[in-house]
């Protein structure tokens, strides 16, 4: 079973950070097949008009594409030179190009649709202060514009293949279980933690409550997350076990959550060492909540991978 990742590349340093990562993966999951991926430049569609008019403006609209195609080729080649000498099987690298139609990451995700793709990686660019509110557009066009194929963030050097996958007993984590059960099915190398923060109140509701009723809900959550995690942790063993993960390469752990669920998870994440975290796009009853976690997570993980599961 080949598992087909798409690189989407630039002539950035963030780039270089998604194909080291690729290349640790190739070593952990053997079978495993790699598209390089670049979108050129957008033409003007001015230019557009004037070459349906005019020959001479036809003329220099072939030449900017093919300069533009040129540039990408050579672009996709050094890559995939870098990735060869990263170890890679040149058989094992596909490149691919074409000029931009909508935006980049709609070109991006509509291609790894098209080609059955398991999942887009991309290098993150670095962020500081008010610009980890926007990521960067391409980033954050990608995660939210992703509804099937899964998007892997990469920030600087990941050295760790231990995995933390970050559940809350929905339907959209059951779908970040598959998709991480079918990326390291029949691997007996990588370490799974899947990672359950019990919900506070202030999760699901922001109104003025009294103290004896706050503390009543509060129970009332942490029992009914309880009973959801014992259900899910069974279906998820079953996914597990079909994707022949041994149980001796799992762990389950619940931590009461003191403060932000992204905060703890990246928390639990850097105090072990974990080099990829996953986490479903929206989960259970708020998909705005689980939003902001998977937000945060990319916006904050330092030398690790976040994958987004839609």
């Amino acid at each position: 079973m080949r598992r087909k990742i798409m690189i989407a590349v630039d002539q950035s340093i963030h780039s270089r950070n998604a194909m080291a990562y690729a290349a640790r993966m190739a070593e952990t999951l053997k079978e495993i097949d790699f598209a390089l991926f670049h979108i050129q430049p957008m033409i003007s569609q001015y230019l557009m008009e004037e070459a349906v008019r005019h020959p001479r403006s036809k003329a220099e609209l072939h030449r900017i594409y093919e300069k533009n195609r040129q540039v990408s080729h050579q672009l996709l080649e050094d890559c995939k030179a870098h990735m060869q000498s990263k170890g890679i099987d040149v058989n094992c690298i596909e490149i691919k190009t074409q000029p931009r139609r909508h935006g980049i990451a709609e070109d991006i995700l509509t291609a790894a649709e098209v080609g059955s793709y398991d999942a887009v990686l991309v290098g993150r660019r670095g962020i500081s202060g008010l610009q980890e509110l926007f990521m960067g557009s391409v980033t954050s066009n990608l995660l939210a514009g992703s509804q099937v194929i899964p998007v892997w963030v990469v920030d600087g050097r990941v050295s760790s293949t231990d995995v933390l996958i970050a559940v809350d007993g929905s339907a959209q984590s059951l779908r970040a279980v598959d998709h991480v059960a079918y990326v390291f099915s029949k691997i007996p190398t990588v370490r799974l933690r899947f990672l359950n923060i019990t919900p506070r109140l202030g999760d699901f509701c922001e109104m003025e409550t009294h103290s004896a009723d706050m503390a009543a809900l509060e129970e009332a959550i942490q029992d009914a997350n309880e009973k959801c995690i014992s259900n899910f942790t069974a279906k998820a063993m079953e996914i597990l076990k079909k994707a022949e993960i041994l149980p001796e390469q799992v762990t389950f752990a619940t931590l009461k959550n003191q403060f932000f669920t992204g905060k703890a998870i990246l928390e639990v994440s850097r105090k072990e060492g974990f080099g990829t975290v996953v986490v479903s796009k929206s989960g259970a009853g708020n998909n705005r909540h689980m939003g902001k976690v998977a937000s945060y997570l990319i916006q904050k993980m330092s030398d690790g991978s976040v994958w987004m599961v839609p």
